[in-house]
Formats: structure tokens, sequence, C-alpha cells
């Protein structure tokens, strides 16, 4: 027998625009899942962050949540996985049924839209098989110390990411739509790690930006040209580790440097020796530090500060990728670093080691 839990305050997160009686029924089939289960469902508020709408409970592998009728697209979470599986609800379709063999590969049923999305979904994997198979030939004309065969290899997987994007461009421009939009909004961190969130939502048509994940990339597209070099660096005001209010413009230096990061943040860690070395050498010069916190826990925020010995000044409101600094400067993977010179111009992104010192000393030069 199946269980249905929803929790009915949690729907308020989409607003009035979730406020009816009539509801989606979401189904599935998880083998092997444990008894009692979470299941979570995700949405995109009025402000574009993704909040949780309601569970629900595995009960003999088997799951049912219910979600207002006027809700665009929601987002499956299974236990202990980061994936999240979109659901594209339209008017005419009551029922959708997620359905999940033993392999892990999951597909979702229902509608127009989805259907729409599983085709995305199985060229994209079709692509990526391919690219699995270059891959390994790759390794083994390594292993062979074939130059030749590397270099071909190298060439045909070059060729296939090419074709995976012209794939993924062709659909975005042919579907005016939810589909199309959450496509851009899954992958909005790797695209925006190489700057190319822009140019994906160039793709969108007006239908599309007009739903909640075309909102939300649009959102971080505008972000990024704000934050572009040469631009005056948006001003912001967040709390430190004490609780009080630190504002970007309200920091005198002659140059900053605008540090996001985040505790479990690998990279992030192994440059801060370099960064605390660069300050210590220059703070007397005019130079400040602002790292910006991706984390979501205090103590482990706290802790990295001072295990890392980073003595400058510090700011997060604790709401990992939903911070609302990274979300206004575009941020979708750290370390991203901005240093501004004295009128808060941006000048540099992203620099590090040898590169940013070179570019703070000739700042505390002119």
């Amino acid at each position: 027998m199946m269980k249905r839990v929803v929790t009915a305050g949690m729907l308020l997160l989409f607003g009035v625009a979730c406020n009816r009686p009539q509801t989606y029924e979401i189904m599935g089939t998880i083998p092997g899942m444990e008894e009692g289960t979470a299941i979570e469902l995700t949405g995109l508020d009025a402000d574009g962050k993704d909040s949780l709408l309601t569970t629900g409970t595995i009960t003999d592998e088997t799951f049912e949540i219910a979600v207002d009728r006027n809700c665009e697209m929601a987002c499956l979470q299974l236990p202990e996985s980061k994936r999240k599986i979109p659901v594209f609800f339209e008017p005419e379709v009551a029922d959708y049924r997620l359905e999940a063999d033993t392999s892990g590969r999951i597909r979702v049923e229902g509608g127009v839209l989805q259907n729409l999305w599983n085709e995305y979904r199985a060229g994209n994997e079709a692509f990526e098989r391919r690219k699995a198979v270059v891959e390994a030939a790759y390794r083994a004309a390594e292993k062979a110390d074939d130059l030749f065969a590397k270099m071909h290899e190298r060439a045909v997987y070059a060729d296939l990411e090419t074709a995976q994007e012209q794939f993924e461009d062709s659909l975005l421009r042919a579907n005016d739509n939810i589909v199309a939009a959450t496509i851009v909004w899954m992958r909005n961190r790797a695209l925006a790690a190489g700057d190319r969130i822009g140019e994906k939502v160039a793709l969108l048509g007006p239908k599309a930006l007009q739903t909640a994940p075309g909102r939300a990339v649009k959102r971080m597209a505008d972000a990024m040209i704000s934050t572009e070099n040469g631009s005056i660096a948006p001003d912001f005001t967040q709390e430190d580790p004490q609780g009080n209010p630190v504002s970007l413009y309200g920091i005198r230096a002659r140059v900053k440097v605008l540090d996001f990061w985040a505790s479990w943040c690998g990279p992030c860690r192994a440059e801060t020796p370099n960064v605390r070395r660069i300050y210590d050498k220059y703070k007397d010069k005019g130079l400040a530090i602002i790292s910006v916190s991706l984390d979501t826990k205090r103590e482990n925020w706290l802790q990295a500060i001072e295990s890392d010995r980073m003595e400058w000044i510090h700011t997060s409101d604790l709401q990992g990728w939903d911070n609302a600094v990274a979300r206004l400067y575009g941020v979708r993977s750290v370390p991203a670093i901005f240093v501004l010179d004295a009128d808060n111009r941006i000048v540099g992104q992203n620099l590090r080691g040898q590169e940013l010192e070179e570019t703070i000393q000739k700042l505390l030069n002119e």
C-alpha cells in the first residue's frame, strides 16, 4: 500500500501560484529502497531559490506525492543523491509515474513536456556513452605510449563535445518552454564556471524566460554581465561571524579582494596559504580581503577560518549556494575571486598565485 505525506505549509513556498486544492499526483517505484525512506520534492520559489515543497515516504518500495495543480515544474530528489529529476506539469495530465530499475536508470512518464525532457536526457546519455568509449581508447593509447592514437582520440572527443553542445542548442532554439529553461537551470553551475551561461540564456525564447527556471537563469546571466571586468562591483551588506553588518563600499582600501569560498572546498583552502601570504605582505599598504563563505553550518565556517588563520574580513548568511552575495555576483562555483580597485571597479577575476599578487602590487603602486 502506498503512503502519501504532504506538508501543506511547504507548498506556500510557491506563493499564490500554488494555492488551489486540485493536485497532480507523482507515483514511483524504486526497487531496493528502504522502508520509510523520505523522497523530497523541491521547486523554485519567487526568489529563484530551490526550496523544499513536500516529502513522500517509501512504503513497499513505492511512494506517492501530491503537488498543487498550478505548479509548473518541481524536482524529485532521491535519498543520498544530489541528482534532481525534473517533473513538468500540464493541466491535462493528472498523474506522473517514476520508474527506476536495479541499474539506477530513472525515467518519469507523463505529458508532452516530460517526453521532451526524456528525449533530451536520452540524447545526452547517448553522447556520454560515446565519450566514455573514446576516453577508454585514449587511456589505452596513453598506456601504449601511442602519441598518434592519443591525438586522434582527443580530436574525436572534441568533436563529440561540439556535437553534444549543438544538439542542446538546437533543442533550446526549437522549444520556447519550461523544458528549455530547465535545461539551462540544471546546468547553471557548469555554464557559469565556463562563463557560458549568458550564451545559453540568449537561446531561450520569451515564454521560456517567463518560467521560474527561466527567470532564475536570466538573473544569473545578468549578474555575470554586471560583474565583468571594468564594471563597478555591486555593493552588498552581510554579517560577519560576530553578527556585525559588513558593507563592501564601507570598507576603505586601495585594493579589495572579494573571495568566494567554503570550508568544504578543497581548492579554496589549498589556495589559502598564498592568500594569507599576500595579505600579510600588503595589508599595511592598502589591501583588504573580504571572504564570503558558501557554508551552511556555522561551526564548519568558523573552524576553517581559525584553523587556516584567515585573519581578514569574513561574511556569510549560511545559505550555501543561495548565499545572497554569491547570487548577486553570479557565483556558481568556488573558489571565485574578484579584484577591485579603490573605486570598487572590477579589474580582475579568478586570479591565483603569482598572477593575483602581481595584479595587487600593480594597483598599489599606481
